[in-house]
């Protein structure tokens, strides 16, 4: 199914970049257009393929969220709730500890000057992001954080 999805989003890129970049190309060749409205074109067909692609990714990501929930209301014994009901209680009670338990004991000396939460917090945070539905919240943290397709597109532009 993911590679479905991807497949359908590089696809739509792929071909609503190429066809605006080939008008580009064939205007640049006949001096319709200089180098530089060449350069603004490509960046504005980018950034618009770019923008379509998160809409839709983020329409697709709402879609499966819903047809969770339709699934979880539908099933008789009730194990997907249960489940997607201790992934959450698990998290919170990840973030009580990190953000209330673990300070306290350290400052009474129960704990040791070295213990540090690391990742397991943001990750805490995300998955209870992904698990209300949050999804594009998800995306735009982790190992990426900070950036964007439109500004990655910008920089390998040189813009």
């Amino acid at each position: 199914m993911f590679a479905a999805i991807i497949a359908q989003l590089g696809g739509a890129f792929i071909s609503k970049f190429i066809d605006g970049a080939l008008e580009a190309f064939k205007a640049y060749e006949n001096k319709q257009i200089s180098l530089e409205e060449l350069k603004d074109r490509l960046l504005g067909l980018m950034v618009g393929a770019a923008r379509d692609i998160e809409v839709s990714h983020s329409e697709t990501l709402a879609k499966t969220y819903a047809t969770f929930w339709q699934a979880a209301d539908s099933d008789k014994s009730n194990i997907m709730k249960i489940m997607w009901a201790s992934a959450l209680g698990s998290q919170i009670f990840v973030l009580f500890w990190a953000q209330w338990c673990a300070p306290l004991l350290y400052a009474y000396g129960y704990m040791d000057k070295g213990w540090r939460a690391g990742t397991t917090v943001e990750w805490a945070y995300l998955l209870i992001g992904a698990l209300l539905g949050l999804g594009p919240m998800v995306l735009r943290n982790g190992p990426a954080a900070g950036s964007n397709v439109t500004a990655a597109l910008k920089n390998l532009l040189g813009k």
